[in-house]
């Protein structure tokens, strides 16, 4: 498969030939008519690519494509606008609200195609995506974070980890492994989404440990939320043995039996705004002592310094 395509159109004779084209080479392509709609398949599939329709009832696309982009899991997906070929206004618009590209109507499938391929190349290129959560993984978290720090904005980076995923790996194995990782990703964007902060960004530089970038007002709230909601799932994840016992047991590689705790979320916050933080690694570093420090306190929870 080439890539997972979002196809947003009001004319059904429109999604029906794109999506048989884009099918016939080796796409997986979903449709819908609606710009509501529109966000919630975005949200939930994740697509390598958007087509989307400036002009929809309702909903249209220059307001579906700002709503992903405020979103931190669909804010990087390369968008690509259908126009009418007289609507120059709505070009523009369909840029500035972040779309990435557009093709005018009535198009060639084969310039389609070629924007697609080339969207998709850069965008994965660019992203460096984590493979299990698909959130943004080491590339385009140091750009980001740089980026920011380059900009003077104030900002407090939070960095989040799992204490004892090894173990739970070791004795259930990597696709349960993979199931606890996306656990992990999807609280810490459930938490950013209940507090409706603006500028927020969720990264995953590396396998089991992501980083989140907050407003300093409400780093507090959102490590709470997340805390929380790890606390209340993840004994989802055990065997009834293992949260009965409240701890797990398993055999390793030469028959011996290894005991380890239940797994807990750590976070360790760093704030840029009483200290000079000129590059990613710099804050990287300091954030990575803030964490041990959580996570040498033994249990769920988060340690926040300025």
């Amino acid at each position: 498969m080439q890539g997972r395509i979002l196809l947003v159109d009001d004319e059904p004779e429109i999604l029906r030939a794109v999506k048989f084209y884009l099918e016939d080479e080796d796409f997986e392509v979903h449709t819908t008519e609606e710009g509501e709609r529109a966000v919630e398949l975005a949200e939930a599939l994740r697509p390598d690519l958007i087509i989307l329709d400036v002009m929809m009832p309702v909903t249209d696309g220059i307001q579906v494509c700002r709503q992903l982009r405020t979103r931190t899991r669909t804010r990087l997906i390369p968008i690509i606008f259908l126009t009418a070929r007289e609507a120059v206004e709505d070009k523009i618009k369909g840029l500035e609200a972040g779309g990435d590209d557009y093709i005018t109507k009535p198009f060639s499938n084969q310039e389609l195609l070629a924007r697609i391929k080339a969207h998709i190349k850069r965008s994965r290129e660019e992203l460096s995506s984590h493979p299990v959560t698909g959130l943004p993984g080491a590339v385009t978290v140091e750009n980001e974070v740089n980026r920011r720090l380059q900009e003077g904005e104030i900002f407090t980076a939070v960095f989040a980890g799992m204490e004892h995923f090894r173990p739970f790996q070791e004795a259930y194995g990597v696709s349960r492994g993979e199931r606890l990782l996306l656990f992990m990703a999807r609280t810490l964007e459930d938490a950013l989404g209940a507090c409706k902060a603006e500028g927020c960004f969720l990264g995953q530089p590396s396998y089991d440990e992501c980083i989140l970038i907050l407003p300093p007002h409400k780093a507090a709230e959102i490590c709470s939320l997340a805390v929380e909601a790890f606390e209340r799932g993840k004994l989802e994840h055990y065997l009834e043995q293992h949260r009965r016992q409240g701890e797990l047991t398993y055999y390793d590689y030469r028959g011996d039996i290894i005991r380890a705790p239940l797994v807990f979320l750590a976070l360790g916050g760093v704030c840029n705004s009483n200290r000079f933080m000129a590059t990613y690694a710099k804050l990287a570093e300091w954030g990575a002592q803030v964490l041990l420090k959580a996570r040498a306190r033994g249990c769920s929870g988060h340690v926040l310094e300025e």
